[in-house]
């Protein structure tokens, strides 16, 4: 009889064992799931080819998300064509200032390509820049609708 009892408590104190060992476990996996870092923010690219190279615009999703939406037909342009040339030579004056002149070459109203924003626009602005010496360069920017300029990165197409 005593024997028995002995089995029982024994087989109670590996419970208890069992019990403390999957609360310490339980625990340490708890630690661990808050000590991960969490993913890496990454904005959302919208991508143009042109000609042999491929365009690459970095746009941040809450800038995505803040631009008014429109669609063709449904009423006028949320940001007109004027505004966007001003708003670009603004930004021309800040990240271009070693060029002599600077000249819009092309504005293209372009549909965000994202089934997410899908409903958003955006325009699609080349300029063509010179310097004192002579050096011309092609610079690309997006104008969203909420008249954020963004600009672009020209890659070759691999």
């Amino acid at each position: 009889m005593n024997l028995s009892r002995g089995v029982s408590i024994m087989v109670a104190g590996k419970t208890a064992l069992v019990r403390r060992w999957s609360a310490l476990l339980g625990l340490m996996l708890l630690s661990v799931a808050v000590t991960v870092p969490a993913a890496p923010h990454l904005p959302v690219v919208l991508l143009e080819h042109l000609d042999d190279r491929m365009l690459a615009l970095s746009v941040e999703e809450q800038d995505l998300a803040a631009t008014p939406e429109w669609q063709p037909g449904q009423g006028p342009v949320p940001l007109k064509v004027d505004e966007v040339a001003d708003l670009v030579e603004r930004w021309r004056r800040r990240a271009l200032p070693e060029y002599r002149t600077v000249s819009l070459s092309e504005i293209v109203l372009k549909p965000i390509e994202s089934p997410r924003y899908g409903t958003r626009w955006h325009y699609l602005v080349a300029l063509e820049a010179r310097k004192d010496d002579g050096t011309r360069d092609r610079y690309f920017v997006a104008v969203l609708f909420d008249g954020k300029v963004v600009p672009g990165v020209l890659e070759p197409v691999p």
